[in-house]
Parts: C-alpha cells; structure tokens; sequence
C-alpha cells in the first residue's frame, strides 16, 4: 500500500535525464561541508568566501551556525579523547576533524563557541542581527 503513495517520487533522483557531456562538468552552487573545512583549518578567509557562497545560496545564518558548531564540537572531543565510536561519525569525518584539530588548541575551541552560543542566543532576544555577527566571528578566527 506504501508503495503506491510515493509511485510518482519513484525514480526522482535518476540522474538519467542528464546527458552525459554535462555529468561530468555537473556541479552545484555550493558545498554544505566546505565552511566546516574552512573552520577545520583556521582559514578565516575561505571560512568568509564559504559562507557568503551559502548565504547567496539561500541557507539562513541560524542554520549555518548548527554547522559550524557541530564541528566545534567534533574536534573539541576528539581533542579530548573521543573516539568514532563515541560520536557516532563514519571514517571520512571523524579522520577529517581529527586532522584539523592539528590547527586548533582545545582553548580556542571553547572561546570560538561560546562566542557562537552567546551571539546565537541574543539574536533571538532581538539584539544583534545573527547575519552580520556571525560574519564577524568567522572574520576573527
């Protein structure tokens, strides 16, 4: 009975309606994991030119802060000891955020956080606009 419900959506993702001169050259407009990297190696400027490509995409500050905490908080644990299975990532991130922590101490970590929390948080009680501070700290790293 499920099956019948989702018939339309069956074949969405096929990519057989692309020739195949432009399968090869297909690109999107922005990468979601790109500003995690550009955090993960301490690059303020790519960091910058990563998150203007996904503001002009489209995607709010309020979600992109999720992101860069996330990898926050990935290397700040594995700095601490964690393992992969403890955070319950796969191979490919766990090996990347292990590796840039190699550009990060634990401390910067903490204070790049609670930078993010606070600014998050008073944006959502009508202080500062979450767009330009979050621009701000991503230009202090």
């Amino acid at each position: 009975m499920t099956n019948s419900l989702f018939k339309e959506y069956e074949n969405i993702f096929d990519d057989k309606d692309i020739p195949q001169e432009k399968k090869e050259s297909y690109e999107y407009a922005y990468s979601p994991f790109a500003l995690q990297d550009a955090i993960g190696e301490r690059s303020a400027k790519k960091a910058w030119i990563e998150y203007e490509k996904l503001r002009f995409a489209g995607i709010e500050a309020e979600d992109l802060v999720h992101k860069i905490v996330a990898k926050i908080r990935d290397m700040t644990a594995i700095i601490i000891g964690a393992d992969k299975e403890d955070l319950g990532m796969r191979d490919y991130p766990f090996n990347k955020s292990k590796k840039d922590t190699k550009n990060w101490k634990a401390d910067d970590l903490k204070i790049l956080y609670t930078k993010l929390a606070e600014n998050y948080h008073r944006s959502r009680m009508g202080g500062d606009d979450l767009d330009s501070a979050l621009e701000k700290i991503i230009l202090s790293i």
